[in-house]
């Protein structure tokens, strides 16, 4: 047994030959595998006793006993592959269908032929504790180009490229989920998907118009488990956008009879909501007739006739609709008796 001591000098750091790399907490998703990244080193007066031999091993905290050995990897507690050989200082391992019993602490031992016989459980990062997650997590949506997790509600402009970015974790590298978009539109939808070294990412590319107004964008996440299990974030998205397909009718529709009462309606789909503004052609310039939406003339005459403007008006832009009004006079017939 090997017993380590380390100088301590305050420039220089801590000299000693046995280091390990390891991070300090991995996440494993019940039934999938997890990956520990490790590297580690040894003192220098037993490099020759290092050989590809050499049994690298994982030991849980508080345990005597070996859970993870690299001369039978599917024989202890944790089952998998440790990756590289002892001679490149490689401690990276895979470990397979893990359940809650794996949660905890582990430490990795290295044994060789002769004195290199060491346990790497300090001083600090000396050892991974491994949770395991009963259920994946929902994936995380961000909108681009501001770089932020997006809100319940996305707000864009119409004409602006947008990009909104699903990314999942990547628990078991061999066996990597997947993500896939759809929308509230009738159209497919297809994200561009790359791998980081962590997580799995789509980007979803697309110009902004007014039809994409209070769509639903939908990411699923499935992870290849022992049986396929899904996870879904949506998000609205709210466009702005000028005045579009503007018109004017007239109510009660058909021939308007002097004396009669009739409604001008003005309609307008845009976001934010429109102003509406009547103007009418014998007006010279155009002066405004009248706000809102309706425009109502009571007791009609002929003197109404004319064409009428509706303008609405939002804070990205203005269209116009326009309906010609013809009241008609009414003519009165005086019937005279025969002379006999």
């Amino acid at each position: 047994m090997i017993f380590s001591f380390c100088l301590f000098v305050f420039v220089l750091g801590v000299l000693c030959g046995f280091n390990i790399s390891l991070p300090k907490r991995v996440e494993a998703l019940n039934g999938s595998c997890v990956f520990i990244p490790c590297t580690f080193d040894i003192d220098q007066q037993y490099k020759d006793n290092l050989t590809d031999s050499a049994k690298r091993m994982w030991f849980k905290a508080g345990g005597s006993t070996a859970v993870f050995d690299s001369s039978s990897p599917n024989t202890g507690l944790l089952k998998g592959e440790i990756f590289g050989t002892a001679t490149q200082n490689n401690c990276t391992t895979r470990i397979d269908n893990v359940d809650q019993s794996h949660r905890g602490s582990y430490y990795f031992r290295i044994e060789a032929n002769g004195k290199l016989q060491y346990n790497y459980t300090g001083p600090t990062y000396s050892q991974v504790q491994i949770g395991v997650l009963a259920s994946p997590p929902k994936p995380t949506l961000s909108v681009f180009p501001d770089q932020q997790k997006v809100r319940k509600e996305v707000e864009v402009f119409e004409g602006s490229s947008v990009s909104l970015r699903c990314s999942t974790k990547i628990f078991c590298p061999s066996r990597p989920p997947s993500l896939t978009w759809s929308s509230s539109l009738i159209e497919s939808v297809t994200g561009q998907q790359y791998q980081s070294q962590t997580d799995i990412i789509s980007d979803l590319n697309f110009t902004v118009s007014h039809r994409h107004h209070r769509v639903t964008f939908t990411c699923t996440a499935t992870h290849q488990i022992q049986k396929q299990n899904t996870t879904k974030r949506s998000h609205l998205l709210s466009v702005q956008y000028a005045p579009k397909n503007t018109s004017v009718r007239i109510n009660p529709a058909g021939l308007v009879l002097e004396g009669r009462s009739v409604t001008l309606s003005c309609s307008s789909d845009a976001n934010p909501a429109v102003n509406y503004t009547w103007y009418r052609d014998t007006e010279r310039p155009l002066n405004p007739v009248q706000t809102g939406p309706n425009l109502t003339i009571n007791n009609t005459d002929p003197t109404h006739s004319g064409r009428y403007y509706c303008t609405a008006e939002n804070k990205h832009g203005t269209q116009n609709s326009s309906v010609l009004l013809y009241v008609q006079i009414q003519t009165h017939f005086c019937l005279r008796p025969a002379d006999n």
